[in-house]
């Protein structure tokens, strides 16, 4: 049975739409808007001055005139008044933490080192959490933390095997200690959250981040696919070699050994003069991981997002050349198997996104933010 909509959902879902034409940097007017939604031009108007007053938009001039009459005046993203708070925690031997713009971009950054290399502590998340919101000042308006492992909708960390966390209620907990909205999201959907509306990603795509683990993400007509238990991606631990060596997770052979950048960077220090050999090894086996679900979801669009010294031309040849003859028929088109170009802070801008995706339909951010 179907939930009856009322007005306050019609209205915030009009705020996500329009936001998310106007996101990360257009400028439109209001019958441009009008044009693109379907809107009449009196909801339209309702909303957007709405979305001003609360600080999401705000006008620029007068756009050039098309046709008869005064030109309409632009919209934008209103990149001055508000700002979000987000953590990464899927990098090796570090912690990032940011403050954000309503455009997803980096006003202020900070790291810390992890001294027992992989294993983060929830107290070090809180305080990372509490200098960036102090170095955030006024007009915080949200805060979104990026983690590694299986994540469900209600911001709990079912299980993160290379942060060594099990049930841990995140959202609930840093909610309760700022009193700001929260969102928690598995690190992989918040690279492709970024490389779909900040870089060249599509409505139907694949991500394979390669940090610490092995992720990996799947958008299908812009949704997420997230799977009965909450863990859809979650390739790392797939055995692909049952005799082959011991992952943190207690199996032999999972993926992760052989194409987590920790993993090919130690074999790259030992071997040396096999750098090429080795990466191209790493790229042919996440080829074959990846050509049976890219074949069953008849995807086309697979992008890789890592650390250059692993993510390059060799990686990603021999992942392009596997999948594509392991998964080639007369009736698929070529699968493209590209790097996500958003460098190091994907990861965070896309867990920016991720937050105002939450956010954006409320009405009174900029009174809420002046209040906490």
């Amino acid at each position: 049975m179907y939930a009856k909509s009322n007005p306050s959902d019609a209205r915030a879902n009009n705020r996500r739409l329009l936001f998310r034409l106007l996101f990360p940097d257009r400028q439109l007017s209001r019958a441009d808007l009008c044009k693109e939604t379907g809107l009449s031009r009196a909801t339209a108007t309702d909303v957007t001055g709405e979305m001003i007053d609360d600080g999401l938009l705000r006008e620029l001039g007068s756009g050039r005139r098309d046709g008869r009459g005064k030109p309409g005046t632009l919209l934008a993203i209103d990149a001055d008044v508000l700002r979000l708070v987000c953590v990464d925690l899927s990098r090796p031997y570090v912690m990032t933490g940011a403050v954000m713009d309503l455009r997803a971009r980096i006003v202020e950054r900070r790291e810390r080192v992890l001294d027992d290399g992989d294993r983060v502590d929830l107290d070090d998340v809180l305080s990372l959490v509490g200098q960036m919101i102090r170095l955030a000042g006024s007009g915080l308006v949200g805060i979104g933390v990026a983690v590694p492992g299986v994540v469900s909708g209600a911001g709990r960390v079912i299980s993160s095997s290379n942060l060594g966390w099990d049930d841990v209620e995140l959202r609930d907990m840093l909610e309760g200690e700022f009193s700001l909205p929260v969102r928690v999201d598995n690190d992989a959907n918040a690279a492709l959250l970024a490389d779909r509306f900040l870089g060249h990603g599509n409505p139907n795509c694949l991500l394979v981040q390669i940090t610490r683990g092995i992720g990996a993400s799947v958008l299908l007509n812009d949704e997420f696919v997230e799977g009965d238990d909450h863990a859809a991606g979650e390739i790392g631990h797939v055995v692909i070699d049952p005799a082959g060596p011991a992952c943190t997770c207690g199996k032999r052979g999972c993926l992760e050994t052989y194409v987590s950048a920790i993993a090919l960077r130690d074999r790259i220090r030992r071997n040396p003069e096999r750098r090429a050999d080795i990466l191209a090894e790493a790229g042919a086996r996440l080829g074959s991981a990846l050509a049976m679900p890219a074949s069953l979801l008849n995807l086309h669009d697979i992008a890789v997002y890592g650390p250059p010294d692993i993510v390059g031309e060799t990686l990603l040849g021999a992942c392009g050349e596997t999948v594509n003859s392991l998964s080639r028929n007369d009736y698929q088109s070529n699968i493209r198997v590209r790097r996500c170009e958003l460098g190091d802070d994907a990861t965070l801008r896309g867990q920016a996104v991720s937050v105002l995706r939450e956010i954006v339909g409320r009405r009174g951010l900029s009174a809420a933010a002046a209040s906490s």
